[in-house]
């Protein structure tokens, strides 16, 4: 039987170095993570901010800190999941004593990354896992891998973590309904359900009709 406990979590727990950082802190070289990248991850498995995820943030003032309190929904299986707060804090003074208006931002900001990190969210940057640079290494040859547009010869290895875009750039440069047919077989995890986001779910399901029903209708057939 197959474990589905862990799906959000394996989806999510991989982080592009090239959105990554290191920076020094107590003494210790440690990684951040983009959080723009963050929100692009949570969109790419459960769609738009306000229709496949939420967020609420509250704010509180004390003793010259603001605290940020974040609460985080989800749409998952026709269900909405919720989960929080989550609270980060910041000086709202700067070193020299000037207001860092920015400040709210910044813990609101924390706040998220840490709420994220709680569904898997660069779980690897968390658990010390970018401390092997080996490790490291592996991810950036991953996340480099490029979908070129083929015949439907087998000669790319689809990853689930492969940005959508890429994957409908490839989809849309098959010219060959039996190319496009082979595709669907070799790669079966892209039409699971089970496996995919449901929003990733629809959009390949949809884009591979769309570009069936076009090739039928030109009769476009090569090799």
């Amino acid at each position: 039987m197959q474990n589905n406990k862990m799906q959000i979590w394996d989806k999510l727990k991989k982080t592009d170095p090239k959105y990554t950082k290191p920076f020094g802190k107590f003494g210790k070289e440690l990684t951040t993570v983009d959080p723009q990248y963050q929100i692009q991850m949570m969109t790419s498995m459960f769609g738009p901010v306000g229709k496949g995820w939420k967020y609420t943030v509250e704010y509180k003032y004390l003793d010259g800190l603001v605290f940020a309190e974040v609460s985080i929904k989800y749409y998952l299986d026709s269900k909405w999941y919720e989960y929080g707060p989550v609270c980060s804090v910041q000086n709202l003074s700067k070193k020299n004593g000037s207001l860092d208006d920015e400040a709210p931002k910044k813990a609101m900001t924390d706040a998220m990354t840490k709420a994220f990190s709680h569904l898997g969210m660069s779980a690897d940057v968390f658990l010390g896992m970018f401390d092997d640079s080996k490790y490291v290494e592996s991810l950036k040859r991953e996340f480099a891998q490029k979908i070129p547009k083929t015949n439907g010869k087998r000669n790319i290895e689809l990853d689930m973590q492969l940005d959508m875009d890429q994957i409908r750039k490839h989809v849309k440069g098959i010219n060959d309904i039996f190319a496009l047919r082979k595709f669907r077989k070799e790669y079966p995890e892209l039409f699971d359900s089970n496996k995919m986001s449901q929003r990733e779910y629809r959009q390949i399901t949809d884009l591979y009709e769309t570009q069936e029903i076009k090739l039928n209708t030109q009769g476009v057939i090569y090799g």
